[in-house]
Order: structure tokens, then sequence, then C-alpha cells
């Protein structure tokens, strides 16, 4: 992880402005419109109030841990030079607050309490940026960190990219590894460097250290800031004074007022020509390089080498041959040292430096190492001290590369975009070959095709997302899993489109799936508009001459949310009473009830194969099993070259009447509302209707009374019903048919 600790062009959004002070005697360098010139930036994380922060090694968004990331931004013309009272846009890509998202930049003596005591002058804004409670991104080398985006102009543009930690258990404690001579003349000096790191191995930039010693000065004194690597490079002098001869400490500390915890590290360095004692007196885990591996299998490095280091109280490393046992603690699954299975295991020093092989296996996470000698189970190195154990996270495991897709959608959370559009979430998780989530940032490409043997479909899918964005829809985002949308029109309700979700594993292979448990198929769902139930007449008297059967026309106008009709929809007819249904038709005259090899003949219903164009079950054409009687025009000429076979039926038109060319004539297919496997469900027409022939028979109109030869009938009322079967599933409102047969003589 880069800290930045000097300007540089990196810039950061979504902050919190603090009113900078500006002395008005100094001129300003322009206020001209910048048309060409550019940001340089700086940002520093910091704890407590603005005035009086102290500088912290990162952001956590623990509530309890009250930390910010400060960003300062100046703005320079072509030339070089700062610009005053412009506006600057800051921004960010997670949750959380700030005071404005619009400062203006002014002059600004100096910055020291952020640490940045030389730099200053004018066009200067700075802002505090506060992430919100429970916000996580962490960068490593496979995924990005929070990144804040600082803008003037669309061509005057920058970032910057830090991690933002949940717990305070993620971090703390912070290791301070010293690099120093172990003994220096009287009066001389030494070399004196610190690494800072945090427990989860981020180098940590920006921080203020304590470094102080009775034996010597350090050439930092108070400002020991460490750089963008994490690091110090400072020098130790010691007293020339004779009774600062012999073993001399330098303490260095850092207290984390977030956590309330102190971390220190003293080093050693004799001071004159005092003898080193030669018996062991502490050791040491330095940071492992690479810091950062792959689980098994998971397409990157492995293994990495740990180290232990065993010193003298002069700060000299044993020459001696010392046994050192290392221990994992706790235990990764499948994760051991030197080999298979071994979790544990001693190892002797060379040099004073022990060294152990970690391989991964299949559990993520920082690696916990527990060196340990001056045991009767390693060595005796001296007999005066305790066991001398030293506990670092030298190493950190990160999920391998995508071995697993799982792709779903949620279609129950469909909603209206305007403009005719739906959209609909869809995500997919993405796992290593261990079944981990992989880390974030992982791209997932997606499509969608329509269902064979379709080739079109009146929808889309946003092509691109990546793991742990946030979903348009569902407003959150999740480790492991890529959001993305689809997007379709009313043309496309119920339809079943393919929607497959793909990235790329270890060796750049193909990792894919489809939704709904990789079958692919996703219904458009229909967002609820409103299914009407019509009839031809709601009265019929039985009365009439002949009228021993009504028959009436009903038809269910479907419209969707925006009140177009909706197309080629299933809607089932349903009411009491009812003796039988019946297809409307429109090429009726010719028509032969005889079945299709031997199925439906007699049914009263049309009866096809709903095989497509090539008449074959076996095969995915065009037309197949789309509930459809179908006609092809296979050669693109605009006249039919072949159908769906069918019952026999002259091919005259909505009129009936041959040579007349009204509207369906020589179409090749039967004209009318068949009955879908002879059942009352009938699919919308272009106009949204859905049309049928109920039947009730005489005979629910009961004898009521019988007086000198008249006979009198009790009215029945048929409820009728329409219910669309595409999801999300609507009816109608009933719709009520009065049945009558009034008072007549008795049969």
């Amino acid at each position: 992880m880069k800290y930045l600790r000097i300007i540089s062009s990196m810039v950061i959004s979504c902050v919190f402005l603090f009113t900078l002070s500006c002395d008005d005697r100094l001129p300003v360098e322009t206020e001209d419109a910048v048309e060409t010139g550019s940001l340089a930036l700086s940002y520093v994380f910091i704890h407590g109030s603005t005035s009086n922060p102290t500088i912290v090694g990162e952001v956590l968004s623990d509530p309890e841990a009250t930390t910010s990331v400060v960003v300062i931004a100046r703005l320079l013309d072509g030339e070089g030079n700062g610009v005053n009272s412009k506006s600057i846009q800051f921004s960010s890509d997670i949750e959380g607050s700030f005071d404005t998202d619009d400062p203006s930049t002014k002059y600004v003596p100096n910055f020291k309490e952020f640490g940045f005591p030389d730099m200053g002058g004018n066009g200067y804004a700075y802002a505090r940026f506060t992430p919100s409670d429970g916000a996580e991104k962490i960068e490593t080398t496979a995924s990005s960190g929070a990144i804040i985006t600082v803008k003037y102009t669309d061509d005057i543009i920058d970032n910057v990219e830090f991690s933002v930690f949940s717990q305070k258990e993620q971090v703390w404690p912070y290791t301070m590894n010293i690099t120093a001579s172990s003994q220096i003349e009287l009066g001389a000096s030494s070399e004196y460097e610190v690494l800072l790191q945090n427990a989860y191995g981020h180098e940590l930039g920006g921080v203020l250290l304590n470094i102080e010693s009775d034996n010597g000065s350090i050439e930092c004194a108070d400002t020991c800031y460490t750089d963008a690597t994490g690091r110090i490079n400072t020098t130790f002098e010691s007293y020339s004074f004779s009774d600062n001869v012999g073993p001399g400490l330098v303490n260095t500390s850092f207290y984390h007022p977030a956590i309330s915890d102190t971390v220190t590290v003293q080093k050693q360095i004799v001071i004159g020509s005092e003898s080193a004692v030669g018996s062991c007196a502490y050791i040491e885990i330095p940071a492992s390089n690479p810091s950062e591996i792959v689980v098994k299998d998971g397409g990157g490095i492995e293994s990495t080498d740990i180290k232990a280091e065993i010193y003298d109280s002069n700060g000299n490393l044993l020459t001696t041959p010392i046994t050192v046992n290392f221990t994992l603690e706790p235990i990764l699954e499948g994760t051991y040292l030197n080999s298979p299975g071994q979790t544990t295991i001693n190892v002797e020093s060379v040099n004073g430096i022990a060294t152990v092989s970690l391989n991964s296996g299949s559990e993520p996470g920082p690696v916990r190492i527990k060196a340990t000698t001056n045991t009767i189970e390693t060595s005796i190195c001296d007999t005066l001290n305790n066991e001398l154990e030293s506990i670092s996270v030298p190493v950190i495991i990160a999920s391998g590369a995508p071995y697993y897709i799982e792709a779903e959608y949620d279609p129950n959370s469909t909603e209206a975009i305007g403009g005719g559009f739906y959209q609909t979430e869809c995500a997919a998780i993405v796992y290593d070959k261990w079944s981990n989530p992989v880390e974030d940032s992982t791209y997932v490409y997606w499509s969608i095709n329509p269902l064979l043997p379709d080739t079109t479909i009146d929808a889309m899918v946003e092509g691109v997302s990546y793991t742990n964005n946030e979903g348009v829809l569902s407003g959150t985002a999740t480790p492991g899993v890529a959001r993305t949308n689809i997007v379709y029109s009313t043309d496309a309700i119920g339809a079943i489109a393919q929607v497959r979700a793909l990235t790329f594993g270890t060796n750049g292979d193909s990792v894919y799936s489809y939704i709904n448990e990789d079958e692919g198929d996703a219904t458009l769902f229909f967002l609820p508009g409103q299914v009407s139930l019509l009839a031809e007449a709601t009265y019929h008297d039985f009365s009439l001459p002949g009228s021993t059967v009504a028959e009436i026309q009903i038809s269910a106008l479907v419209i969707d949310y925006y009140g177009n009709p909706v197309v080629d929809a299933p809607v089932a007819f349903g009411g009491t009473g009812v003796s039988a249904w019946a297809e409307v038709q429109y090429e009726s005259e010719g028509w032969t009830d005889e079945g299709v090899l031997g199925a439906g003949e007699g049914d009263g219903c049309f009866t096809w194969r709903d095989y497509g164009a090539d008449d074959d079950p076996q095969t995915l054409d065009m037309g197949t099993f789309n509930q459809s009687h179908d006609s092809f025009d296979l050669d693109g000429d605009g006249l039919i070259d072949t159908a769906e076979v069918s019952e026999f039926f002259n091919d005259w038109g909505y009129d009936g009447v041959a040579n007349t060319f009204d509207q369906g004539e020589g179409n090749g297919y039967w004209d009318g509302y068949s009955m879908i496997n002879c059942e009352p469900v009938v699919k919308t027409d272009q106009d949204g209707y859905a049309r049928i022939i109920v039947k009730f028979d005489r005979g629910l109109c009961t004898l009521a009374n019988e007086d000198d030869g008249v006979c009198t009938y009790d009215d029945f009322t048929a409820s009728m019903g329409a219910t669309l079967l595409i999801p999300e599933i609507t009816a109608s409102d009933p719709l009520d048919i009065l049945l009558v047969r009034t008072g007549q003589d008795c049969d």
C-alpha cells in the first residue's frame, strides 16, 4: 500500500473541508481562469480535531475510532504558479461524510499540523473525509482501495487511493523493524532506520514516531515522520562523555489515540569498545519478501520464507547455531511450514538467522507466526533469560484467481426506469478453487441472448461489472459478488432470456455461468400494469327460441406499467358455471378437426405440431415450442415457403372468403385465438387482447316454481376472471354475466 507524504499527482475526493487562514498582505500569483495546469495533492490520516490532530497510519470506519483522511490539493497554472479563488470539487467512491464538495483555493502559510511544515503558498484547498460506519475497501495487489477524485475541470483532474479498515483488530498492533549498527564508538553516529507496518502488513506513511534515547540524540528530533514507504531514515549520535560507554537503548514508540494503546520497540546499540555478551537476548521476525502470497493453486506465488533473527545483548546476530521453534497461530486451512501438515517446526539458525518456508493452503487471511527459543525444547542460549518469543504477521495470504462463478437474478426487484423500459438486478458470486470469494475489483463480463429457437430479444445487460461493486437497485456491495442490470422494453415482457456471467481464471481460461442454476433462463417480469376483462354481452336470456346454450366472447386486455399492450403473453380464463370453452376462429371455414398424427382429433381445438420450420422435435430451430402456429419465409422473397404441420384449414384470412386479400389471407398460419393444449389459455395479440368463447348451459337456471303450467326459473350469475401467467402473475377484477330464463310454458 502506498501512502503519500509529499505533494504528488494524486487527488482525493469525498472530503471534509475546513476554513483556511489567508494572509491578505501576500499578493495572489494569478486569478485568471486556469485553462492549462495541474493539481498537486497530498493526504494524511488523522485522529482528533482538525486544529490539533494526531497523525495515524490508516482510516478506520469503526465509529469509536473517529479517524479521517485529510486531503490537500494545490491548483497550479501552466507555469507552475498556485492559483487562488478557484472552486475545486471533491468526490468519493465510498460512503462517508464531508463538509463540502466545492472548496475554494487560497493562500495557506503551511500545513505543519498535518506533517507538512515546508508546504504552503497560493492555490491550496484541503478537506477532511470520514467514512461511514462499517465501510471497508482495502488496497492490495489484486484489489483497489477507496478512491477520492479531485476535479477543477474535465482536463484538470486527479485522484488518490487508500485503504479503509472496518475493525481495529485488522491493523493493530503496529510493528516496527529497526535497522541500526549494533556497536559504535563514543561520540560517533549510526544510521537508524525504522520500518512501520500495521498488522495487515501495510507500510504506514506520514506517521510521527517518538524516537528517544538517554544515550544519544536523534537527528529528526520531534519531526520523525515516516516516508511514503513507511520508513524513517535518521541518525543516532551517541553522547561523548565517558559514562556513556556500554549498552545503550533507543526507544521508538507510537501511541494510537483511536485504539488507546502504545507500541514500543527498543534497539540496543553498544557505545564504545565494550565487548559483546555473546548470549541470546532477544528474537525478531522481520517482514517477509514477498509479504503477500495466494492460496494453493491460486495462480500466483504460493510460498515465502519466514525468518527469525536471534540477537545478543549488544544487538549482534548470534553466530552460534540456535534452535528456533516456529508455530502457526491460528492455523489457516491447509497452510504449512516446510512440509505438508507441519504447523510447528524446529529450525537451527545460521549466522543468527533461522529460516522456514511458509506455504499457503486453501484459506486466505493474515498469517500469524510465533518464533520461540531459549527453552528446553529448543536451545538454552542464555540461562539467565526467560523464554524468548516474537509474534508477528509477516505474510498475508490472498484469495486465488476465479475458479467458480454462480450467476442469479432477482426479478422481484424489477422497477420501471422510464421511457417504456424496465430494469432487473442480477449478480454473480466468484470463488477461487477453495470456494473463497475472490479479491475485490475482479472483473465479470455479462451477455444476454434470446433462448433458442428465438433469434432476437428486446433486452440488454450492462456488460461489465466487478466484485464488491454496489448494485444500482439493491444499493449494497458484497465481497466476491459482481452486480449488473438487465434492461428491457415492454415488447420483451414474458420473454425468456439467457444471461451469462464470465470471468477469467488462472491461465486466462474462461470461467462462466448462466443464471437460474446454470440453465440461463431468465423470464423478464411483468411489472404490474393492468389485466382488464371485457365481454361482448353481460346478459343472456335462455327463453329466446332455440337458446339452450349461451356462447359469449370475452376478452382480456393486458397493458403494462406504461400503458403499452403486452404481446404474446399467456392468459388463463376461468369462471363459474362454464360448460365449455371454444376458440375465437376467423378461418373456421374449411377447417377439419382431424388432429395431427393421431393427436387432437375431434377436440374442438386447432392442433399443430409445435416443432418449428423443420418439423423435427429433436432440434431447436426457429419457432420450436413457442406455443404458436408459425409460418416461415425461408428465402426472404416475401412469400411463405413452409409452415408448421397442422390440421387442414382454408387460408382465407379474417373474412373467411377466398381471394379477397384481406388481413391474414395466405400468410401460412391459422388466424384466430387458439387455446394452448386445448385449455382455456390464450396468448395476447399485437394489441394486447386475448379472446375466448365461454359456453353456459341453460340448466344453470334451475326451476323455481310451477303455476298453472307456467314455469319460472332462478337467475344465475357467472363470475369470470382472467389471469396473466407470466411473473408477476396478475389477475383481472371479476366480470359478472347474468344468465336468466324468463317464465314460460313448462316443457
